[in-house]
């Protein structure tokens, strides 16, 4: 119960931008692991359906296609314990299919941790860990399931189970053997235009690809959870360099403007971002406060150039 009661305690207490960091992943992780679709296919003529298949003592309608009966798992599930029925339907219906039976099983690793992750037990946490590398033995020849899995395997390591050594392990094999693999959002979903805005083509609202990789959200997460100050910086130097146009790089930047690595490089790189057409407007504010105080001298300088 202290240990719950202390990650709420921290989570609360993180300033604005973490806090929109990590739920800007969350809003990631319910969008890859649920979607949002129309209708579930149950609720169409019943016509179009070809049976059903019991899941755990769960009944799954079987659809007439693949695609159907893939899109039925990233339909919206008022009980997680469904959810995971119509995602194992899926991969017993469909073993052809093996790059989507993947990302179900992507899914299925996901809900492990229940309907919150923050308060999940200890023991969730390496259910999922497990079944990621279940996923990892299984899929291996899709890059993009396994960078996916990779970063989760990260993720749960240093942020859930506090052991950096093997999450940071995780994320460098997403940098080093995944550097293209990027993360892809499920449209429509009604939030996309506050990170992405939208442009205007004839009248119709088209939104803006997501701009994010796997390596690029890794890299970030490496320079957070490095303590030694040259692997962190040498970490941020690869996301300017090769993700520079990733939104994720604006919270590396502002990390190493926190930490005043390497000042004098590391304000011309902030000016040079600060002028990219950027739609996160709550980071740039962050690396703008961090500059005027870099500019007025306030904080102690680690690593000036």
């Amino acid at each position: 119960m202290r240990c719950k009661l202390r990650k709420l305690r921290d989570y609360i207490s993180a300033d604005f931008t973490m806090v929109l960091y990590h739920g800007l992943l969350v809003i990631i992780f319910v969008l890859l692991s649920s979607g949002c679709q129309e209708l579930p296919p149950e609720h169409r003529d019943a016509s179009e359906n070809l049976g059903s298949v019991v899941i755990d003592q769960i009944t799954i309608p079987v659809l007439p296609t693949s695609e159907e009966q893939f899109n039925y798992t990233r339909s919206w599930f008022a009980e997680r314990r469904v959810k995971r029925a119509a995602l194992k339907a899926y991969i017993q219906l469909h073993p052809e299919q093996k790059k989507y039976c993947g990302m179900a099983a992507l899914d299925l690793a996901y809900l492990q941790l229940g309907d919150d992750y923050r308060f999940a037990h200890e023991k969730s946490y390496f259910a999922a860990l497990e079944s990621y590398n279940t996923v990892l033995a299984e899929y291996s020849d899709f890059p993009s399931i396994m960078a996916k899995a990779l970063w989760y395997i990260g993720w749960i390591s240093t942020d859930l189970l506090y052991d950096r050594e093997k999450g940071l392990a995780a994320y460098r094999r997403v940098v080093e053997e995944f550097p293209h693999e990027h993360v892809f959002l499920l449209p429509p979903a009604p939030w996309v235009s506050i990170i992405y805005p939208p442009d205007q083509q004839g009248g119709r609202v088209v939104y803006a690809q997501p701009r994010n990789s796997w390596a690029a959200l890794a890299l970030v997460e490496m320079i957070k959870h490095t303590e030694d100050q040259e692997a962190a910086w040498n970490s941020f130097v690869k996301l300017w360099h090769e993700h520079r146009g990733d939104v994720a790089t604006g919270f590396g930047l502002r990390l190493v403007l926190q930490r005043r690595y390497h000042v004098n490089e590391t304000r011309a790189m902030a000016m040079e971002y600060m002028e990219r057409d950027l739609s996160n407007i709550h980071i740039l504010s962050d690396i703008r406060e961090e500059l005027n105080a870099i500019d007025r001298g306030r904080g102690v300088s680690g690593n000036e150039d």
